[in-house]
């Protein structure tokens, strides 16, 4: 079984977890996902792996309730157990000899942006990150990318926070103004 070490409302229907699963963990790397069972009589679902902790053992998931098998995950509290939890599975970012640039996720997608550029972070290039939301209210992991980002961009299609706009012409601006990603 597999501990949920950590469950945290990041807005009104997306939630993050930390489960315990070293054999994960140990392997893990930007760009894989998981599967897992919330019970033994539950439906499999893909998540991408959002973070982990090669230390701890743990691995971190991001994830919106939207239907059954979410809900029943997001019903779940701190010390629960998944009854499944697989991975690493899937291709890893190719991400080696990149010295200069450009992460863009768009709201849940930021769950995928934040490994990259952490990774990247980590190997030392220069990383500007661009993260779009349609409103403040549903902004993500903002502190967790800020801390991985040369340059952070927030977006918001309706303004109410960072910059007004989509993350494309965020990215367009950057070229124009002579970054050579």
């Amino acid at each position: 079984m597999y501990q949920i070490l950590k469950k945290q409302t990041l807005n009104a229907n997306t939630k993050l977890m930390v489960i315990e699963a070293p054999h994960v963990a140990r392997k893990a790397e930007p760009g894989q996902f998981i599967i897992l069972r919330v019970s033994a009589e539950g439906e499999r679902i893909p998540l991408t792996i959002a973070d982990f902790d090669r230390e701890k053992g743990s691995v971190t998931i991001i994830f919106q309730e939207v239907g059954a098998t979410t809900m029943a995950l997001g019903a779940l509290n701190e010390g629960d157990c998944l009854h499944d939890f697989v991975g690493p599975l899937g291709k890893a970012s190719e991400l080696e000899g990149l010295k200069k640039v450009a992460v863009v996720g768009g709201g849940l997608g930021c769950a995928i942006a934040y490994p990259q550029a952490k990774k990247l972070h980590e190997m030392g290039a220069e990383v500007d990150l661009i993260a779009g939301f349609r409103n403040k209210d549903i902004i993500i992991l903002e502190d967790e990318m800020k801390a991985v980002a040369n340059n952070l961009y927030v977006m918001t299609d309706d303004g109410s926070y960072g910059e007004h706009g989509f993350v494309t012409v965020k990215l367009q601006q950057l070229i124009d103004e002579g970054k050579d990603y």
